[in-house]
């Protein structure tokens, strides 16, 4: 296996994107699409392609408008990221793949098995919400007060950083201080950052815009990991997406929102066992 710290980005194109990802494990070896979360980058994958890689092919793609990934983010949503998904495969010659998700990226795993089930060999779904709401009226109220207008004002008051910074704070007071780990909040405050100013508001916006409307009952295999220290409203969700989909299996780690990097050993340990017991 390629170690990561001498792992070097690559790139393809794929649609009007030119997407920069991380590879690494054995061309013979089940494919592992990772994707990450909002305002997170390839990097956050790094302790999986540490414990995993020497059994799969880990990929692990810049989202559209995230890290070294640039393109157009005006109609950025969940369902047009899947499809940025499926293009990437697409442009790497994978027919079917294992799809690992945390967050964000979850809401896309679970989007793609929703457009085309079999390509979706299995679905890893890490800290992942269905929706800010499954609540209509909530949702509507969350869409029309939503990152549209709220982070513009702030990153003309504050600046992205201290926006970041203080997102992280007052997350901190509502969800409890082991919401956010240091790996988790480190990488979170870089990719606030350094993203363009409507790359962010546009990964919010798709958030807040998602319909969950399209998970269904789904015959692939599920592993969903959820962090002990995660919201009601994420646990709540893994429950629902568990009855969803049907064959889901939840582990829950000692972790907040990024259990990927809050918990890595534990989080490598429980895909493993689920990806071995695969067909």
């Amino acid at each position: 296996m390629t170690s990561q710290e001498t792992l070097a980005t690559r790139s393809v194109v794929a649609g009007d994107l030119t997407v920069a990802y991380l590879e690494a494990g054995p061309a013979s070896g089940l494919p592992v699409l990772c994707l990450h979360g909002a305002v997170q980058t390839k990097s956050v994958w790094r302790p999986q392609i540490a414990g995993l890689a020497s059994d799969y092919r880990l990929l692990a793609p810049d989202l559209r408008g995230h890290g070294e990934t640039l393109g157009d983010t005006t109609e950025m949503s969940v369902e047009s990221l899947a499809v940025d998904a499926f293009r990437f495969l697409d442009a790497l010659g994978v027919e079917r793949a294992a799809i690992c998700g945390v967050s964000l990226g979850g809401m896309v795993a679970l989007e793609m098995a929703a457009q085309r089930p079999e390509r979706v060999a299995a679905l890893v779904l890490a800290d992942t919400p269905l929706a800010l709401s499954l609540n209509g009226p909530l949702r509507a109220a969350l869409e029309w007060l939503g990152p549209q207008r709220i982070l513009p004002a702030a990153f003309a008051v504050l600046g992205q950083h201290r926006t970041a910074r203080w997102g992280i704070a007052g997350a901190k007071k509502i969800f409890g201080k082991e919401w956010v780990g240091a790996d988790a909040e480190r990488h979170f405050v870089d990719g606030f950052s350094s993203m363009p100013a409507d790359a962010v508001v546009a990964a919010y916006a798709a958030i807040v815009a998602a319909d969950p409307a399209a998970i269904r009952a789904l015959d692939i295999a599920c592993l969903v990991v959820i962090g002990r220290h995660e919201t009601q409203l994420v646990i709540d969700h893994a429950g629902e997406i568990a009855r969803r989909i049907g064959r889901a299996e939840i582990v829950t780690v000692e972790a907040g929102h990024v259990s990927n990097l809050d918990a890595p050993e534990a989080f490598n340990a429980a895909v493993k066992s689920f990806l071995a017991e695969l067909p």
